[in-house]
């Protein structure tokens, strides 16, 4: 052991000599001397040659080592907001190392190459050939080599060298030479500049701005890699998994004409979703892909960007990729897949009557408008598809491949609620004809992406939109006679469905009414109606609906470029107008618009005029019967109650009396709710300094009880949310509102707060009486989890552990990327 450190002790001094002389180089230590030539290693071992190892006492990766980057790592290396693209969520992605492109680029003319992993190269030297560097070793397999020449271990060693300040113990602040925001300028060192890098930011040790590894944890990575970083397999499939995987990859190839058309429709909404057999146990999850090859062989996954963008061969086929990456919850989209939900398919897509006589082109332009390439399929039949799981697909758009994005979520406000239009009483969302008749006037940006010509763009949708508009009115006056538009009736309240009780009675679908609600630059669906009153509220019907998805799911490509970003967005402004006037459709006519205005105080007139042609001429006049002037709260309790088969309650947010405090709570959550109640009733300015997102851990003064959490949602009010940029300029602080729940919202808690059940009342008093940042920094110092907290592992480790015991499915690890520096 000596022997190796003072031989490792001999190498840094010959890397810091090599260093001082290397400026002529570009600061970059020759490795190819020290170590001999790069060449990628062969890292992935068999299950015998694992079980070799083990007995010789080495390491495991699975067991040992990968269970530490998840807990440390990959809370900022997952998505593709992953520093250096560096993803530490598999095997495959360690080995495919970093990379100094940017995905994120608003500013760029033309479209980037995509790099997903598992798809845009099937190969590590693949990765190296598209410009990925490694963070493992790949010279001289030595000991020293193995460490001292891989990246990973370097970061890590930096941070156990150079450890966070701990200022006497009293956690405090990380200075200001610390970049934490998201746009920060990349240090996206290779190993051959890592001493460079090194010597310049000494306290940017890996995990960045954060406590560094134990020193197990440590000594288990750092002999990990000292024994070569092999990778031994993942755990097989289950035989239930497989034998659903068998299923449905020939359900989903069967070859009919009506088959192909459905599984292509299948294929284009769930390609994002992570997909679960409930037949299966545990948390297993699997990719629905395009594949060259068929059922049987190993998959060779399509390459293309969008679900929709042509194969490039006559004949591939459907196969379900096992997800073998550590489950991130900023991109977990569960979609269950079942017996019935094979039979719900078969009864919507295959039963119905309609022909198809060839199949649809993948041409982008006709490829990418869903009314065109699947007029075939009844309207109904795709609404109900939809709606059946409303949560899922609206979360697509907020939980998809973007991971950032304040531009494209200023489009919508920071709460608000989502109901949906009965596919049988709605009738545009039934009118198979009508929708095809209206398609090209519904086409998408995406088939544009190529131009950088915006304004073009825009002034072509918006003529596209404005002529649906009127369509849609005059179609919609027609009915109004005999129909039950503008009537309670004919909002969704989670009927046609296939759910059944024990006792085969039908169930409401719990996904008739949700709250979305935005983060800044990330966002959360949640089933009910949670939070107090929201300012807007959007209606929506199935061409809404599935634009929502076709242009921010399906049509949305994140290495595109500024024309096709900036085009998708202000689309997006459409959609969210008209889903907020049929919301308004319900209301008396006189009190419209006034209402609508004041969703856009400060807009240019052209923006409040947009919209202005249904409020005009022949209105439908609603058949909702008022009581009072405040039509709106009016509206929203009668919705409510209209959908009266579904649990909406909120205690927490919407209740002022001890009645609302639910008999089935434990004793230690009943004894805190008042306080809790107290606190979500805070608005305005004192909520200044609660964070956009941040979870709140009590822990019980009776120690035979357990700790809760709530999540504190900070909802900043906007004068108005129709301009891309200046979004500051448009806050209304004085009309923010707190929204508190039991359950874990968001996927990137911005700050901790840990508080004993004595402090609570204190916690509530003394957020409510800061008045200047000396009053917010006694707050914090006294409540928060700073991110140079000794604790903050431990709490980080719990809230992450309590969320997989409150969602064993449907959790994944938090994100720590948007964490403060408070």
């Amino acid at each position: 052991m000596l022997t190796n450190q003072l031989s490792r002790s001999f190498l840094l001094i010959i890397i810091t000599a090599l260093v001082v002389t290397g400026c002529a180089f570009g600061y970059k230590t020759n490795y190819d001397q020290m170590f001999g030539p790069a060449e990628v290693q062969e890292r992935e071992i068999s299950a015998d040659e694992s079980k070799v190892r083990t007995q010789q006492g080495k390491l495991s990766f699975v067991n040992d080592v990968k269970p530490i980057l998840d807990a440390r790592c990959i809370a900022c290396h997952a998505c593709n907001d992953a520093p250096c693209q560096q993803k530490l969520t598999s095997s495959e992605g360690i080995d495919r190392g970093a990379s100094k492109a940017m995905v994120y680029d608003a500013a760029r003319l033309t479209s980037a190459d995509p790099t997903r992993l598992f798809i845009d190269a099937k190969s590590t030297q693949g990765w190296r050939d598209k410009g990925f560097y490694p963070i493992l070793n790949e010279r001289t397999q030595t000991t020293d080599a193995d460490q001292m020449g891989s990246l990973l271990f370097r970061v890590l060693n930096q941070k156990m060298a150079n450890p966070l300040p701990d200022h006497g113990g009293t956690p405090q602040p990380l200075p200001e030479t610390f970049d934490l925001s998201l746009d920060r300028s990349q240090q996206c060192p290779t190993i051959e500049e890592f001493d460079h890098y090194e010597k310049q930011n000494p306290l940017w040790g890996m995990p960045f701005g954060l406590p560094g590894l134990s020193s197990a944890e440590f000594s288990t990575v750092s002999q990990w890699l000292a024994e070569g970083a092999k990778f031994d397999p993942v755990p097989p499939v289950s035989e239930q998994a497989q034998k659903a995987v068998t299923e449905w990859e020939a359900f989903l190839n069967t070859p009919s004409l009506k088959q192909q058309l459905a599984s292509r429709y299948i294929y284009e909404h769930l390609f994002l979703g992570n997909l679960r057999f409930n037949s299966s146990p545990g948390r297993e999850f699997f990719k629905l892909v395009r594949s060259y090859t068929p059922p049987g062989k190993s998959i060779n996954e399509i390459p293309t960007v969008r679900p929709y963008d042509h194969p490039g061969v006559e004949q591939f086929y459907y196969r379900l990729r096992p997800i073998t990456s550590t489950i991130v919850d900023k991109t977990h989209l569960v979609y269950e897949l079942s017996d019935d939900r094979m039979k719900r398919f078969k009864t919507l897509f295959i039963e119905p009557e309609y022909t198809v006589d060839s199949l649809p082109s993948y041409d982008t332009t006709q490829a990418s408008n869903p009314f065109i390439t699947f007029a075939a399929i009844p309207a109904r039949s795709r609404y109900i598809f939809l709606l059946d799981e409303a949560q899922y697909f609206i979360s697509g758009f907020i939980k998809g491949p973007v991971c950032r994005g304040q531009v494209a979520l200023n489009v919508i406000d920071d709460q608000f609620w989502a109901l949906f239009l009965d596919p049988d009483k709605s009738a545009i969302s039934k009118d198979t004809a009508f929708i095809a008749q209206q398609a090209n006037n519904l086409r998408l940006p995406a088939a544009s992406e190529g131009s950088l010509r915006f304004y073009d763009i825009w002034i072509k949708y918006a003529e596209g939109q404005k002529t649906y508009r009127e369509a849609k009115e005059k179609y919609l006056d027609a009915q109004y006679t005999n129909g039950i538009e503008n009537s309670l009736e004919s909002i969704w309240s989670g009927s046609n469905n296939n759910l059944k009780d024990a006792d085969n009675n039908a169930l409401a679908n719990d996904n008739a009414a949700l709250t979305i609600f935005r983060h800044y630059d990330s966002a959360t669906v949640v089933k009910g109606l949670i939070g107090s009153e929201p300012k807007t509220v959007w209606v929506l019907d199935y061409p809404l609906f599935e634009r929502i998805h076709y242009l921010l799911v399906a049509g949305f490509n994140v290495y595109g470029n500024a024309g096709h970003q900036l085009s998708t967005r202000r689309y997006m402004d459409y959609l969210r107008m008209e889903s907020e006037n049929n919301f308004l459709d319900f209301l008396p006519i006189a009190q419209r618009k006034p209402i609508r205005n004041s969703w856009y105080k400060g807009t240019k007139i052209r923006v409040r005029n947009y919209f202005d042609r249904q409020f005009t001429g022949t209105e439908r006049k609603t058949r909702v019967t008022y009581r009072t002037d405040n039509s709106k709260t009016e509206l929203l309790g009668y919705m409510q109650g209209h959908l009266s088969s579904l649990d909406l309650s909120d205690p927490i947010n919407r209740c002022d009396t001890k009645a609302c405090i639910p008999n089935h709570l434990p004793a230690f959550e009943k004894r805190i709710l008042p306080e809790i109640q107290r606190l979500a009733s805070i608005t305005g300015t004192q909520l200044n300094p609660i964070p956009e997102l941040a979870y709140l851990r009590v822990e019980p003064s009776n120690k035979d009880e357990s700790a809760v959490s709530y999540s504190l949602i900070h909802n900043r009010a906007h004068s108005n949310v129709s301009y891309l940029l200046d979004e500051d300029a448009r806050l209304e602080p004085e009309n923010d509102t707190l929204t508190v729940t039991p359950y874990y919202v968001g996927s990137y808690p911005n700050f901790y707060y840990n508080v004993n059940e004595s402090q609570l009342t204190d916690f509530v008093d003394q957020l409510v009486a800061i008045q200047t940042p000396e009053d917010e920094t006694a707050f914090v110092q006294r409540f928060g989890i700073r991110r140079t907290d000794p604790r903050f592992w431990a709490i980080n480790d719990w809230v992450n552990e309590d969320y997989l015991k409150q969602e064993p499915i449907r959790s994944g690890w938090f994100d720590l990327n948007r964490y403060e520096n408070r």
